[in-house]
């Protein structure tokens, strides 16, 4: 428990150092972060580098050690942003920010279904919920704990003071239909490896068992559905995206609409890392069946 306190306590340093900043200032920080990774403990890097082999298959040796090298650089970013922004509120941080879709959003909600963001882990997904959090009466999001207990407490204060409200994963089905009987938002992160319980979606031409829910559950409650990120632009601002939503619907069988909506957004996704791949958190195995 003493090392779990201790790397809760080395955090809390960190938000606050980080704190003292401009964001500008913090990205530098962040660079640096990013590049020590890169340099010398190398932590994941080698199943980065696979996945970008993988994926990038036309890519030479050189142009894969400076992508990996920029994703290390974005993740740097990554974190001390979300230091930086969860400590402020909307008004503070919306000169950083160019929100386009923001119509898409009241469309989705005047169904008075609730409404299904379906994201993934490229840009700043924390500050995605905190902006979208901010935009409606809050956003909803199963949550798995964290290993350490005093980080997750800490994160999951953060997180409540920006609007975003953690449905415990025990609890998952029953929370997300109660949040969207209220005509709220549910974020759904469906960029990560979901095992046995995934379905075969493909992203970047090889199979990634990648998580129905988003698909299960709106097809089954009628919920609307919009993809949405939150990615930085080169001159430093973020931009949330919004698409217009859609609601899923059955034409074959219901395992078959799972898929294809599945398949849908994920492709979707696809795209977006196809233009800004070192935006994307590529440190997790997504092909690991």
């Amino acid at each position: 428990m003493f090392r779990y306190y201790l790397e809760t306590l080395l955090f809390r340093i960190l938000f606050a150092v980080i704190n003292l900043f401009s964001l500008c200032t913090a990205r530098r920080i962040g660079r640096l972060l990013g590049l020590l990774n890169y340099y010398i403990p190398r932590i994941r890097l080698d199943v980065v580098e696979w996945q970008l082999k993988e994926s990038f298959p036309e890519k030479t040796d050189s142009e894969i050690r400076q992508l990996l090298k920029k994703i290390n650089i974005s993740s740097g970013y990554t974190a001390v942003e979300f230091c930086w922004f969860s400590s402020r509120r909307f008004n503070e941080i919306q000169e950083h920010v160019i929100i386009k879709g923001k119509g898409h959003l009241r469309t989705a909600l005047e169904h008075k279904k609730g409404c299904i963001i379906f994201s993934g882990h490229f840009g700043n997904w924390e500050l995605a919920a905190q902006l979208l959090g901010s935009l409606s009466e809050g956003i909803y999001a199963v949550a798995k704990k964290q290993k350490n207990p005093y980080f997750n407490d800490l994160i999951n204060q953060l997180r409540s003071t920006n609007n975003i409200h953690l449905i415990d994963k025990k609890i998952a089905l029953r929370g997300i239909v109660n949040a969207l009987n209220e005509n709220k938002l549910i974020l759904m992160l469906g960029d990560q490896n979901a095992g046995k319980t995934g379905v075969p979606a493909t992203f970047f031409g090889m199979t990634a068992p990648t998580n129905p829910g988003s698909a299960k559950i709106a097809i089954k409650y009628k919920v609307p559905v919009v993809f949405a990120l939150c990615f930085r632009r080169n001159d430093g601002k973020f931009e949330l995206f919004m698409s217009k939503p859609i609601i899923p619907e059955v034409h074959t069988t219901l395992d078959e609409a799972v898929l294809e909506y599945t398949q849908f957004f994920t492709s979707e996704l696809e795209q977006w890392i196809k233009k800004m791949p070192c935006q994307w958190f590529w440190f997790h195995r997504r092909w690991k069946v």
